[in-house]
């Protein structure tokens, strides 16, 4: 019950120290979406009714704060958590080059999903964010990736020690 009650509180703390510390080191350049990377996690390593809620969170949260396109984040993170909860039945997961693979595939992957809804909806091409944006987004989170998988790792775990069983 307490993870119910904690979790939207530090999704918020997460998502204002992406949005505003990590926008810093990056210069406004690249978004670090460390959220993104804690959807995988939970996908992978949560179960179902924790993950989701976590996911519809982050996303909620995130398109309230950043978003131009309402519900997308919500929508991308719900869809990259039952992915990512369907691989993890079927896939050794501690691996650290399939956490690198994986987690630039999704993040690419966003970025496609981007480009194609601002082609379709508002008919503006953004083909040179791929390249110079998504693409290096892409690169920087898939090599922190496992970093961030071992630190969310450890908050599991002392979470869950907290918890009654």
């Amino acid at each position: 019950m307490i993870y119910y009650l904690l979790m939207p509180v530090f999704a918020l703390l997460l998502l204002v120290f992406q949005t505003t510390v990590l926008d810093l080191f990056a210069f406004g350049k690249i978004k670090l979406e460390i959220s993104l990377l804690l959807v995988i996690y939970a996908g992978f390593h949560l179960d179902i009714i924790k993950g989701g809620v976590l996911s519809v969170v982050l996303g909620a949260f995130l398109d309230c704060m950043t978003c131009l396109i309402p519900g997308f984040h919500v929508i991308f993170y719900i869809l990259i958590f039952i992915i990512s909860k369907n691989i993890s039945y079927r896939v050794y997961l501690e691996g650290v080059s399939f956490i690198v693979v994986f987690t630039f595939l999704c993040v690419f992957l966003e970025g496609v999903v981007m480009f194609l809804i601002y082609l379709f909806f508002f008919d503006v091409n953004i083909s040179y964010d791929i390249v110079n944006t998504y693409l290096p987004q892409a690169l920087v989170l898939c090599a922190i990736g496992p970093a961030c998988f071992a630190l969310f790792y450890r908050l599991e775990v002392l979470m869950q020690h907290g918890e009654e069983k």
